[in-house]
């Protein structure tokens, strides 16, 4: 339940891996360069956050508030999950998923379009 809203610096290419995340905040931080790995993130606030070269490997993000989070250049390694995350206005510009991974996450209802494109969801 910590909360790291707006920290631009303290996070940035840190290693986040086993971290018990539930319930925390990190609504516009900057986790650039993040290594999370088996991570429960589960409804945990990412609002507007930003994930740049990122390496995110089997975090539990259900139920989570993902609206207007980016995942730029981030590599979403198999085993995430996004069931019940709110993924509005969400981005995955250039980011490297995995084909099982793009279907569950194009399966979830609040993905904006253009993530949809971007992640070739099959209508």
């Amino acid at each position: 339940m910590c909360n790291f809203s707006n920290d631009m610096t303290n996070l940035k290419g840190k290693t986040l891996s086993s971290a018990l995340m539930s319930d925390a905040k990190f609504d516009g931080a900057d986790m650039t360069a993040v290594i999370m790995s088996k991570a429960y993130a589960v409804g945990a606030s990412f609002k507007g956050t930003i994930f740049r070269n990122a390496v995110v490997d089997r975090v539990a993000f259900d139920k989570s508030d993902m609206r207007g989070v980016q995942f730029i250049s981030t590599v979403l390694i198999s085993g995430s999950t996004f069931e019940g995350a709110n993924l509005e206005g969400a981005s995955f510009e250039e980011a490297l998923i995995g084909y099982v991974d793009i279907q569950k996450l194009c399966r979830n209802a609040t993905l904006p379009e253009e993530s949809r494109i971007d992640l070739a969801c099959k209508p």
